[in-house]
């Protein structure tokens, strides 16, 4: 991959994961009158309170919300509000926090062999020719592999990139 291409992936996944994370976070704002309220659950039952994604700690709970209504009573609907609920803005946060710092991790760098960080060592003259490689993979060796890395490629994947690229 080129480093335009891969500056390009880089760019896309930056605004899809900005992207979840603004969702997250409407979410998780409810009324916009207190703190964010980002947990989410589910109880599967017939009570009144029953058969409804919730949220933990509402600080309103009383008041409906569409987050709060009645499932259809099937299966597929208990398995969706399942998902939901394991999907809520806490967990898409910190999803998103640790692909972050994953990127940052594996971040492509001007190559300078082994020793290749983010700043050029002292005896560099600033010449980068070749591709940037990953600050952390290497291979068996010890020689950093070329950016971005398959975990970069991974995390892409997961975000909605298409496997080899667009």
């Amino acid at each position: 991959m080129t480093d335009q291409n891969a500056q390009d992936l880089l760019a896309w996944l930056e605004t899809a994961i900005t992207a979840r994370e603004e969702a997250a976070r409407k979410a998780a704002a409810l009324c916009g009158c207190h703190p964010p309220t980002p947990v989410w659950s589910f109880r599967d039952g017939d009570g009144p309170t029953d058969g409804r994604i919730l949220v933990v700690d509402d600080p309103h709970p009383g008041v409906k919300r569409k987050i709060s209504r009645r499932w259809n009573g099937s299966y597929e609907g208990l398995f969706m509000a399942e998902h939901v609920v394991r999907h809520d803005p806490e967990s898409v946060l910190r999803r998103c926090a640790a692909d972050r710092k994953l990127l940052e991790l594996h971040q492509g760098v001007p190559n300078h062999g082994r020793y290749s960080e983010p700043e050029c060592p002292d005896d560099c003259d600033g010449q980068h020719n070749g591709p940037s490689v990953c600050m952390a993979c290497r291979d068996y060796a010890g020689d950093p592999l070329e950016a971005p890395c398959h975990t970069v490629l991974a995390i892409a994947e997961g975000y909605g990139w298409p496997v080899g690229g667009k």
